[in-house]
């Protein structure tokens, strides 16, 4: 049945992975990776992350608080930190976070990879109501 139809959120994340590279995924510039200020990420890139101080576990949950407050059973949301999680030696994004072909963390809606680096919360919520719509027609 169409109203019993969840949209499966998984967030993938290699906290020590990501520590290695830019916070914003570009991973191309030589600043060092402590380095607080703002950095430039390509032509007129610059930013200062205001969530790089929160992990992205609590960054997850706080959308899902969101979404589950604009589709109230409608998703489910999965945090899951490749290196410490029982599941993670299995599971093959272990092996993109670990081998940095992709950046932190990994966002996959309905088995789908949709976004690396980053946790684009507005983007996310466009899609899911998009995966909902498709799934009401």
């Amino acid at each position: 049945m169409a109203s019993e139809q969840r949209v499966e959120i998984v967030v993938y994340d290699a906290p020590a992975a990501r520590r290695s590279s830019c916070d914003c995924g570009c991973d191309h510039h030589g600043h060092d990776p402590g380095d607080n200020h703002s950095h430039e990420c390509g032509p007129g890139h610059h930013h200062v992350d205001p969530l790089e101080k929160i992990s992205v576990e609590m960054q997850t949950r706080a959308m899902a608080l969101t979404l589950e407050r604009e589709v109230p059973g409608k998703v489910r949301v999965e945090y899951i930190n490749v290196l410490q999680d029982p599941r993670g030696p299995e599971l093959p994004q272990t092996k993109l976070l670990c081998s940095l072909t992709y950046p932190t963390p990994l966002v996959y809606l309905d088995g789908r990879g949709r976004f690396a680096g980053a946790l684009p919360v507005e983007r996310i919520r466009e899609e899911v109501q998009a995966l909902l719509t498709a799934e009401t027609v």
